[in-house]
């Protein structure tokens, strides 16, 4: 996917979300691949759109049936792969990382998504440490203060809890050594 295509996706749902009566926002924060590409311009292409519930609630009551039949919709009308859009890392790292607020970016319908500062994304990348990871990182860098092997550990402290370093601390070692 391009950044064009992510947004057209992302509209699309937002619609099918407003055609099946969906009335209060879902709040969703945009991670991974199509943050960079949207929010990074970065040079490449992404196989789904990860991201993360802002929601307390977002699993309870008929909001995730509606949410899922709506991707599959949009699924089946562009031939997308099932996971096009991806809300599974949440689940694997809900234990791992503290999930920031963010800002609201664009409102598509109901659909609100919600951007992360870049230096959540940087400490994400970090973690997940592989090559077109590190490319992000590349890119994500210059656009933050971090500077220094220590300035980006504390970015990590900061947004990674001590459960989510010690799972990740191969790829974190691997990160840190190829950016510092």
């Amino acid at each position: 996917m391009q950044a064009r295509e992510i947004e057209l996706y992302l509209a699309e749902l937002g619609t099918e979300l407003k055609n099946r009566d969906i009335k209060k926002p879902i709040r969703m924060m945009l991670i991974g691949g199509a943050y960079m590409l949207l929010l990074a311009n970065a040079p490449r292409t992404t196989n789904d759109i990860d991201i993360f519930w802002l929601e307390e609630d977002a699993y309870q009551g008929g909001i995730i049936r509606t949410l899922a039949d709506s991707v599959q919709a949009i699924t089946k009308k562009h031939a997308l792969r099932p996971d096009w859009f991806n809300y599974l890392a949440q689940v694997l790292m809900q234990d791992e990382v503290i999930v920031p607020n963010g800002k609201l970016w664009k409102r598509f319908g109901p659909l609100h998504i919600y951007v992360p500062p870049e230096e959540y994304i940087l400490a994400l990348k970090i973690i997940a440490g592989r090559q077109k990871d590190i490319d992000d990182c590349v890119i994500l860098l210059p656009r933050t203060k971090i500077k220094t092997r220590q300035q980006a550990q504390q970015l990590l402290d900061r947004y990674v809890l001590p459960q989510g370093q010690e799972k990740n601390a191969e790829q974190i070692e691997h990160s840190l050594s190829q950016l510092f």
